[in-house]
């Protein structure tokens, strides 16, 4: 287990314990935010708008800046991504392996059904046979 370092929308941090990819994933996603807000630093300074370095958050709001945390916080954006898996994979689990591999190239990936023939090498007929068996069943389980 890894720990990371987690501020509150209160403002007071705490460690948390995590799996050590929750920790790689949520420490790319500080690093992601980061670089967006220096970049748009970057962009200021050669507009010729007055920059600075002080980032008290009163000196931040001062000049203009949206506060930090308007950005979606990474812990946040983790915990929706995994709700969001959870959910396809119920939603999924019924369905055979044929039938889940259209309806995700359809309804997932956005494929037309001529596409999804053409890419696993079936008639269309049978793309359009597996996906109404595939909502059928989904239907009948949701």
């Amino acid at each position: 287990m890894a720990t990371i370092n987690y501020q509150f929308s209160d403002g007071h941090f705490e460690e948390i314990e995590v799996t050590e990819e929750f920790k790689r994933e949520y420490e790319f996603l500080l690093i992601q935010e980061r670089a967006l807000h220096w970049k748009e630093m970057q962009q200021k300074y050669r507009a010729g708008m007055r920059c600075t370095k002080d980032f008290s958050l009163d000196k931040f709001t001062e000049d203009g800046y949206e506060l930090p945390s308007a950005v979606p916080d990474p812990l946040e954006i983790l915990i929706e991504r995994e709700e969001r898996r959870e959910y396809y994979e119920k939603l999924l689990r019924p369905l055979t392996d044929k039938q889940r591999e259209v309806y995700i190239l359809h309804f997932i990936e956005g494929y037309s059904n001529l596409q999804i023939a053409t890419l696993l090498h079936i008639d269309e007929s049978s793309v359009r046979e597996r996906i109404f068996w595939a909502q059928k069943k989904i239907s009948k389980n949701f």
